[in-house]
């Protein structure tokens, strides 16, 4: 019996051929995909190389630009704070000068006045700002003076009434108060100083003005050519305990060197005498004083009702509180005259 065969299926040359061009496509595949890999790389590598960098510069550009971001709110605020503080300095250091001028005379007397008035606004320009001037005059006298003052090149307010008056003293009174009573009014802030067309004035007293925060005082002095006589009066200072100079008594003193021979007499007291037309020319005050309302408390009930005299007003509150007034300047002791009065017909 025969014995069975065994048959052993051989793959067939054609199935061969058949799986070459599968493993050769297959590896061309892998090929052009690592081709192409490269390729991409090679084309874009900063894309991909420094992705990482890139997202690690990104957030520490970020933390740079929020610490830059937080030191520049800083320094605006520190600047801020300076300049704040820099202009308020500038402020308590520049305080308004409000400069009150009174113009009683009559007709013939206009020419000596235009050039007092000019003279005073020459030395008013040579003040730094903020300034203004305030020129009081009767409504009949003021056409040619509101053409002298637009031509000074100060800040100046020309207020004029239609009172009318048979004296110069009671004129002026009545000025002063209404240039009060405008500052008043229209609560213009700063230190005001009474300015008569006979002084003459160190500019260094015209800018230590600017440093009074209620009451100020300094010595005058008045010159009299034809009697050759000379007198001085203002302030006597004593140091406080703080070692700032403050006003403690009024003196007066006065000179002649007359043909008979020179004398000189001085005098003291506790307080100015303000009952004198000429005493305002040696104060300077706050303005703010003017509408303060303890300015009413001021006047007794059992006195005549001055409480609307703004000029009664100043100078009760000056020897009220004359052991608070400012020495001006406060840096020679009371010791230095800034105010000349040498035009004695001009003493308004």
């Amino acid at each position: 019996m025969a014995s069975p065969k065994h048959h052993h299926n051989k793959p067939s040359s054609t199935t061969k051929k058949k799986r070459r061009p599968l493993l050769l496509r297959r590896a061309m595949l892998h090929s052009c995909l690592c081709f192409l890999l490269g390729l991409l790389t090679g084309l874009a590598p900063s894309d991909w190389a420094d992705a990482a960098s890139r997202a690690a510069n990104a957030q520490v550009f970020r933390a740079v630009r929020a610490i830059n971001h937080t030191a520049a709110l800083l320094q605006l605020k520190t600047r801020t704070t300076s300049t704040s503080y820099l202009q308020q300095q500038h402020q308590e250091d520049h305080h308004q000068l409000l400069v009150v001028t009174t113009t009683t005379g009559l007709s013939p007397e206009r020419e000596r006045r235009s050039a007092a008035l000019t003279r005073t606004a020459h030395a008013l320009r040579l003040v730094s700002p903020p300034v203004l001037w305030l020129v009081v005059e009767a409504a009949r006298e003021a056409p040619p003076t509101a053409t002298l003052l637009r031509r000074t090149g100060v800040v100046y307010r020309h207020l004029t009434y239609t009172d009318n008056f048979t004296s110069d003293a009671p004129e002026r009174h009545h000025q002063r108060n209404v240039a009060l009573g405008h500052i008043e009014q229209h609560r213009l802030r700063g230190v005001v100083f009474f300015a008569g067309l006979a002084d003459v004035y160190d500019l260094r007293l015209l800018e230590q003005l600017r440093r009074i925060r209620t009451l100020g005082a300094w010595p005058v002095a008045t010159v009299w050519e034809q009697e050759r006589r000379v007198a001085i009066q203002g302030p006597l200072c004593s140091s406080s305990s703080g070692g700032a100079a403050a006003s403690a008594a009024w003196f007066s003193s006065s000179s002649s060197s007359g043909a008979g021979g020179g004398f000189i007499r001085f005098t003291t007291r506790p307080t100015p005498p303000l009952t004198s037309d000429d005493s305002v020319h040696g104060f300077a005050f706050a303005s703010d004083l003017l509408w303060d309302p303890a300015r009413w408390d001021r006047f007794p009930t059992t006195e005549p009702d001055q409480s609307q005299d703004s000029i009664k007003f100043v100078q009760r509150l000056v020897m009220e509180d004359y052991n608070k007034t400012k020495p001006i300047p406060d840096y020679s002791n009371c010791s230095q005259v800034m105010v000349w009065r040498v035009d004695t017909t001009l003493l308004l």
